[in-house]
């Protein structure tokens, strides 16, 4: 697999030329890894949010992410799953919130000829932009604007200290009955998924239901929330809390236990 270094900026050429290897991009655990490096070189803490993350998350390593899936074969099926499962709804407007490089957004805006596809992103690349630009109803704006049938979240939730005001703020823009496709990883694959977020590993579900966002058929590796009324996370946190006190305890039940226990719970 080629990475070919078109269009980019020099620090970003010079990153590069770093870390690949003859322009071979890596395998996945290899990606991780330099995810994991530029976490370490940002300097970045897992409790605190500060301008050593924001400079993480403007690091080359991100374009280079951004690359590496479109040329890995299990991220661009899942992509493709997606874009299958939010074809079928028939939808006329489409977030895709925190889309990085763009990917899911234009396969989204290719296979939904009629829809209206936006891509909420703080840190778009020049270059994820033009290449929006190339799908006429794909592009990439500041913030929501009105209202979607669709929203997608993939791999946003565990980066972020509050992913249930998070959630609010964004859902916020779903039409009454439209649906909510999310995909977390609320697991230690890489640095960046904040270790206070894991304990939702086992009550996600339950908790978007407490805030009208009703929890639907599994797509991928994620899920749909159909949204079937006003959404606060204050409605939320009482499990959030129930949630934090009961994750040490949940981690050490044996695996036969742990279902029951977490419907007990949740």
């Amino acid at each position: 697999m080629k990475i070919v270094q078109e269009n980019f900026l020099p620090i970003e050429r010079e990153y590069f030329d770093a870390v690949l290897k003859n322009g071979e991009a890596p395998d996945l655990e290899g990606m991780w890894g330099l995810l994991n490096k530029a976490w370490d070189v940002c300097r970045c803490e897992q409790d605190v949010m500060d301008e050593r993350v924001e400079a993480f998350y403007m690091h080359p390593v991100w374009l280079l992410n951004g690359l590496f899936i479109e040329q890995h074969v299990e991220s661009l099926n899942n992509r493709r799953v997606f874009t299958e499962y939010i074809a079928s709804l028939m939808p006329e407007r489409v977030a895709d919130f925190g889309g990085g490089y763009g990917t899911l957004a234009r396969m989204i805006g290719a296979r939904c000829l009629y829809a209206e596809v936006h891509v909420i992103e703080p840190h778009p690349h020049p270059l994820a932009v033009k290449r929006a630009e190339e799908t006429k109803n794909v592009r990439y704006v500041p913030d929501f604007f009105g209202e979607y049938d669709v929203i997608v979240a993939t791999d946003v939730f565990e980066h972020v200290p509050d992913p249930l005001k998070l959630v609010e703020r964004t859902a916020i823009h779903l039409k009454i009955g439209g649906e909510y496709l999310i995909a977390n990883c609320f697991w230690p694959v890489i640095r960046c998924h904040l270790q206070s977020t894991f304990h939702f590993r086992y009550s996600w579900e339950a908790a978007l239901a407490a805030m009208n966002l009703q929890p639907g058929k599994q797509v991928a590796y994620g899920r749909t929330y159909r949204r079937i009324g006003s959404v606060c996370a204050e409605s939320a946190r009482r499990l959030e809390r129930r949630s934090r006190r009961w994750f040490g305890i949940i981690e050490k039940v044996p695996g036969r236990l742990r279902g029951p226990l977490i419907r007990a719970l949740f």
